[in-house]
């Protein structure tokens, strides 16, 4: 099975949400600069920046390169994960039914997620973060499409 990587603008939209979730815990930290002890009070705001920054700036680039799929005959095949790595096998007859969907960033970059629901407990719900829009509705109609045979 051939394997290719999902749309490059997921990089951004991983970083925006990156930035806005860092945001949460400023305030906090805006309350230990103003009533805690000089030294500590500059020194922990001024490390969580700077480590929040790294993340932003290298997590989404090196997740992306972790995240592959690749689609057959038989199914879909999703690889990702960083330090945990997985690989996901997903039989098309399995696929009960499909979702695509866009939050605000990922509509303003042209990304989707590819959501598909199975019968079963563990991988009830796999999800294919950064698909072009138009790639994602392809796939899900791809992957929904049954041949001749049910299966059931």
């Amino acid at each position: 099975m051939e394997t290719q990587q999902v749309d490059p603008n997921v990089v951004r939209v991983w970083r925006w949400r990156a930035v806005l979730l860092s945001c949460l815990p400023c305030v906090p930290l805006t309350i230990l600069v103003l009533r805690g002890p000089a030294p500590v009070s500059y020194l922990v705001p001024l490390l969580y920046v700077v480590a929040a920054l790294v993340l932003i700036w290298r997590w989404p680039p090196a997740y992306y390169r972790a995240l592959e799929f690749g689609v057959d005959a038989q199914g879909i095949a999703i690889r990702r994960g960083i330090f945990w790595r997985s690989r996901i096998l997903l039989p098309r007859i399995r696929v009960q039914h499909s979702d695509v969907s866009q939050g605000p960033l990922e509509r303003r970059y042209g990304v989707a997620t590819l959501k598909l629901y199975t019968a079963g407990s563990h991988y009830t719900k796999v999800e294919l973060p950064g698909l072009a829009h138009d790639d994602a509705l392809a796939l899900r109609d791809q992957l929904v499409a049954r041949g001749g045979d049910g299966g059931v």
